[in-house]
Formats: structure tokens, C-alpha cells, sequence
């Protein structure tokens, strides 16, 4: 019995040891066990740190870039780097293998790292021939870009849902602009007012965002798809104007013009007057070399508004486009007759 029991010691020493040497291991790579089971089954180094405390949670839709090799070899079998574009999903709900389901909502903005997954948290015990073999184990360099809450369509929602999803989106743009993150800000400000304007069919019949669609483009407002509540409010048209012409400003940012013309011409149809989309149309115009149209807007904001010195400047500067252009003409002109 002795011997039984000296055995039994002996083994779980054995174990105790083994155990130790790994996780000994584990920490000189800089490798931290981040597994459920605490096991070693998916195991996180970071190489580049990420800002703020918040993480992904399950269910939000994150955008990676990664690049996957066999941990046996260090052979590459999948990257979206070489594709030149991130990848979207939507993490923690079983669209992706554990290892990422686990390991992304385990990351914060910006952060990049090794995610070194065992087979149970990869492909299995049959791998995925004939790129990864069976039982592999998997290293991934993730970095994670952004992630947003998976919002209910706007058809799902009630009104008082729908303007709470939008005030939300343009406090979320207005943050995005003021860190200078525009393509951000673009996309919270373009969200909340889809939102807001649904099943209004737009101030002009159409709620389709694209300034190529014509009447009746607005799917989304078919009867039976849950969405119509007809007019807009006083004040739901105040945060669809405000969320528009935001979302026109940030587009000027990112150099996106016919886009920002569209969403000021979509303010205006709620509020003619509303000297900001007149002004912001008007910079639009000018970047896409609509003198005329440019000159118009902005003598129409400094008539609503004779203190806006920067509605003043704009009309000046697109009377000189306006010369200079005819002047450029001038020239073709007489190249090509004279």
C-alpha cells in the first residue's frame, strides 16, 4: 500500500512539474493563458497595446485584419493583409472559430497580438485540408480596428426606440469627430439618421440614401415591414437636420463632397432655411467645381445669417473659381480656333 501511494505521489509530481515547465515556458514568450478552462487551450501574447478599457462584447460587429500560421511550422495558410481589405464579423456568437470568439472580446481598440489556439479552440481534430492539418495548433496576429453594437433594423423598432439609437449614434459622432476619427463619425452620423427618417420616406418621398435612387427605392418602407410612423416631429426633425448636416461636415473631412451635397440636400428638405446645410452644400459644390451652385448656397446662408463671415468668404471664393474657370475655357478655346 506504501508503494501504491508513493506511486500516486510520484505521478502527481510528475504532472505538478510538467505542468510548471509550460506555463514557465509560456511566460518567457510572453504568452498569457486566456482559455475558459484555463487549460493552455488559447493562449494571448500582445504585441501592440490597445488604448482605453473597453472591449468587444459578444454580439457586436468588429473590423480585423489577421494573419494565420501553422504553430508547427510557422507556415502562413490564410491572411487578410494579403487581400488588402479587414474582415467583419460578428464576434462571440459562433461565425468564427472558439479561439477568435474568445480571444477578440479578450482586446481593446487598436490592440494587436498572437492568438495561439489548440485544436478543440481551431478547426478540431479534423482540421481544414488541406490548408491545416488535423489537431492543429493555430497562431493568428490579430489587430483590432473597431467594433460597434449590432443594432435592431429600424423596422424592428418602435419610434421612441428608434430616436434613442439615434440620439446614441450622433453622441458617438460627435466623440469620432472630436478625436479627429472622421470615417467614424461619418458612419454613427449616417446611422442615426437612417434611423431617425425611417418610414418617412425622406423629406422628398424617398428615403434612399443613394443619390442615384429614384422614387420608391425605399424597400424599407413597404407596408408590412414594420416601419412606417409618417411625419417627423418638431423635434425629431431638429435631430434628423443636426445628424445630417454632422454627417455632411465629416464627409467634407474625408474628402467624400457629392455625398455631403446629398445628406445638405436632405436637411434642407426638412429645414429650407437651415443656414449650416446651406453652407456645407455650398463648400461641397465648390470641391466638385459647382461655382455657380456653390455662390447661390452661400449667398443664401449670409442673407439668413449677415454675421457668417465664413458664408461671406465662400462666396467669394466661388465667384473667383467661376473666373478662373471661364478664363481656362478662354484658353482651350483659343488653342483649339485660333
Amino acid at each position: 500500500q506504501a508503494g501504491f501511494f508513493f506511486c500516486e505521489w510520484s505521478l502527481s509530481l510528475f504532472f505538478f512539474q510538467a505542468r510548471f515547465k509550460k506555463h514557465s515556458s509560456m511566460a518567457e514568450e510572453g504568452f498569457v493563458d486566456i482559455s475558459t478552462e484555463q487549460d493552455g487551450g488559447l493562449l494571448k501574447k500582445i504585441l501592440v497595446e490597445g488604448s482605453g478599457d473597453e472591449k468587444p462584447a459578444p454580439g457586436n460587429s468588429v473590423s480585423v485584419h489577421y494573419v494565420g500560421t501553422l504553430n508547427e511550422d510557422g507556415s502562413k495558410f490564410d491572411s487578410s493583409r494579403d487581400r488588402g481589405q479587414t474582415f467583419n464579423f460578428d464576434v462571440g456568437i459562433g461565425q468564427v472559430i472558439k479561439g477568435w470568439d474568445v480571444g477578440i472580446c479578450s482586446m481593446k481598440k487598436g490592440e494587436k497580438c498572437i492568438l495561439r489556439c489548440r485544436s478543440d479552440y481551431g478547426y478540431g481534430d479534423s482540421g481544414s485540408p488541406p490548408k491545416i492539418p488535423p489537431k492543429a495548433t493555430l497562431d493568428f496576429e490579430v489587430e483590432l480596428f473597431s467594433w460597434k453594437e449590432k443594432a435592431k433594423d429600424p423596422w424592428m423598432m418602435s419610434k421612441e426606440e428608434r430616436v434613442t439609437h439615434a440620439l446614441k449614434m450622433k453622441d458617438k459622432g460627435n466623440a469620432a469627430f472630436k478625436a479627429q476619427d472622421f470615417a467614424s463619425a461619418v458612419e454613427a452620423y449616417d446611422e442615426g439618421q437612417r434611423y431617425i427618417t425611417h418610414g418617412t420616406g425622406g423629406p422628398h418621398g424617398s428615403g434612399c440614401k443613394d443619390p442615384c435612387c429614384g422614387p420608391g427605392d425605399d424597400s424599407e418602407d413597404e407596408e408590412g415591414m414594420g416601419g412606417g410612423d409618417g411625419e417627423l416631429s418638431e423635434e425629431d426633425k431638429k435631430l434628423a437636420v443636426a445628424l445630417l448636416t454632422n454627417c455632411a461636415m465629416a464627409r467634407l473631412k474625408t474628402n467624400e463632397p457629392e455625398l455631403a451635397k446629398f445628406d445638405c440636400t436632405k436637411a434642407l428638405g426638412f429645414e429650407p432655411d437651415n443656414v449650416k446645410a446651406l453652407f456645407r452644400r455650398g463648400k461641397a459644390r465648390l470641391a466638385t467645381g459647382e461655382f455657380d451652385a456653390a455662390a447661390e448656397d452661400a449667398k443664401k446662408a449670409f442673407e439668413l445669417d449677415p454675421s457668417n463671415k465664413e458664408a461671406e468668404q465662400l462666396a467669394k471664393q466661388a465667384e473667383h473659381g467661376k473666373k478662373q474657370q471661364k478664363q481656362k475655357e478662354k484658353a482651350m478655346y483659343g488653342k483649339m480656333f485660333g
